[in-house]
């Protein structure tokens, strides 16, 4: 118990970091600014038919490919700076030990990953409620931009999938929506924390990067096959049907490749804070530090 306290008071420090950072701050205001972008058109069309809307775009927005490619740049960008070893790194590590330091950074990018995603979700949100229709149901702007050309006349700029509208209700896709994008996040800030630790260079974030380019050559006529493989891919809706099925890519696959992948990679994130001895690590610090002066 001492440890997993120990380690949820390292991602707190984390997350106070996190949240008062410059460089985090201008990237949720980027991704934030492009989905108010995005939902420019669907407002100007309610205006226009005079109809209200359901506060339901967060699963249209995750479902596009290119709004899912910002988003997901956003998670790149916000674990970047991994394996958050400051100047207080050593001190801390000294006074929690290197179980709880690796628990806390575990937590720490579940949980920022989590605040990420429903701050999309709120900012998604946002711009509704002065027209909003509060329902169950996806209600009459998402079918008809859904099953009709609409959203090429008003330049709509995201795709509002057809498919979801017909075979999910409303909440049941906002719900999974959020889940699966809540878990695609923390296995990308997982992946990013491992390698950058392991490597003590930036190929986390370079492997995090090429994982987002790769839903974009799945979107562009890949082999389906490859679905499987992808996180961006699965933590699209969409990505559970057609020909996908055919390879068994259902949403109990990508649930469970989720589950599976950030269990795996927790316990190598653990791992991997033992692989080196502290001592040689201040050894190294101090050559830098030397270096500079």
């Amino acid at each position: 118990m001492v440890y997993f306290i120990k380690a949820l008071r390292i991602s707190i420090y984390n997350l106070k970091k996190t949240i008062s950072s410059i460089r985090v701050l201008t990237v949720l205001l980027i991704v934030a600014g492009f989905i108010l972008q995005n939902l420019e058109a669907v407002l100007n069309f309610s205006n226009l038919v005079g109809v209200r809307i359901t506060p339901y775009a967060f699963p249209h927005l995750t479902n596009d490919y290119i709004c899912q490619l910002v988003i997901m740049a956003g998670v790149i960008f916000i674990f970047s700076n991994a394996p958050y070893e400051d100047d207080g790194y050593f001190y801390m590590l000294s006074r929690s030990g290197k179980l709880s330091w690796a628990l806390g950074q575990i937590f720490y990018s579940i949980s920022i990953s989590l605040i990420y995603i429903l701050f999309l979700l709120l900012v998604s949100v946002l711009p509704l409620v002065g027209n909003m229709d509060i329902g169950c149901e996806w209600g009459k702007i998402w079918g008809t931009l859904a099953k009709t050309d609409a959203g090429i006349q008003v330049g709509l700029l995201f795709n509002v999938s057809e498919y979801m509208v017909s075979h999910y209700s409303a909440l049941f896709a906002l719900m999974i929506s959020v889940i699966l994008e809540w878990c695609c996040a923390s296995w990308l800030g997982l992946l990013i924390y491992l390698l950058n630790k392991l490597t003590s260079k930036a190929i986390g974030t370079c492997a995090g990067a090429l994982c987002v380019l790769f839903d974009v050559c799945i979107s562009n006529d890949w082999m389906a096959w490859a679905n499987r493989f992808s996180p961006i891919t699965l933590a699209q809706i969409n990505t559970y049907s057609g020909i996908n099925l055919k390879y068994h890519i259902t949403l109990k696959y990508g649930i469970l490749f989720f589950i599976i992948g950030i269990l795996v990679l927790s316990i190598l994130c653990v791992l991997v804070n033992y692989k080196e001895n502290t001592e040689i690590r201040l050894q190294k610090l101090e050559v830098k530090w030397r270096k500079k002066q």
